[in-house]
């Protein structure tokens, strides 16, 4: 066997290992996002885990575990793996998100506001990171800005319901007689918790 042809050979065999193991990478990825989307988070959490042996600094693959992490329960893991997305990438506005989530979990407010508005300020239009801007300042006792940023949230987004409910109980709270009206359209737009506070709250 010549040396070109033994060349072209190890190319050959270089090429096809490059090509399976970027098979096998993108399968176990894709196997973690279907056994999440099952509800199967153990599942989940093994498959990413392979993956992320391979390219332990995906930015998506360390998001998604983290989320099966926290519907495991697993917290700890959960922060851990969302920081280390912000390391990857500083401008990751769910991984800002879901570290607020963590400090709303623990009832520290104020520190959630803090995340959640570094994604907002990331994208001022993004309805999630609006609503719980003001869920935190709401908690927090910042009436006004919870009132500034549910209003802000409604404007993105006419029909979100969530953001009408909160609202509405935060005028009820404030005695204004809109919070009926705003509670009344959640309930309309098929929001569950609505209908139970407006019966409370509005018959």
């Amino acid at each position: 066997m010549n040396s070109r042809h033994t060349l072209s050979v190890l190319l050959v065999l270089i090429i096809t290992s490059i090509l399976f193991t970027s098979c096998g990478e993108k399968d176990q990825s894709e196997i973690g996002d279907a056994h999440f989307q099952k509800g199967e988070y153990k599942e989940a959490v093994t498959a990413y885990n392979e993956f992320l042996s391979l390219k332990p600094s995906n930015e998506t693959a360390l998001y998604n575990r983290g989320r099966a992490y926290e519907e495991l329960g697993m917290y700890d893991k959960a922060l851990k793996d969302f920081k280390a997305v912000l390391k990857t990438n500083p401008r990751n506005i769910n991984a800002y998100l879901s570290i607020g989530k963590d400090f709303y979990r623990n009832e520290d407010y104020a520190n959630a506001a803090f995340q959640f508005e570094k994604a907002y300020k990331l994208n001022e239009k993004n309805e999630q990171a609006t609503l719980l801007l003001a869920r935190a300042f709401h908690k927090s006792g910042e009436i006004d800005k919870a009132m500034e940023f549910y209003d802000k949230a409604i404007t993105l987004d006419k029909d979100y319901a969530e953001a009408y409910m909160y609202r509405g109980a935060l005028k009820i709270f404030l005695k204004q007689n809109s919070g009926c009206s705003d509670i009344k359209r959640a309930k309309n737009l098929g929001y569950e918790q609505a209908a139970s506070l407006y019966k409370q709250y509005c018959e």
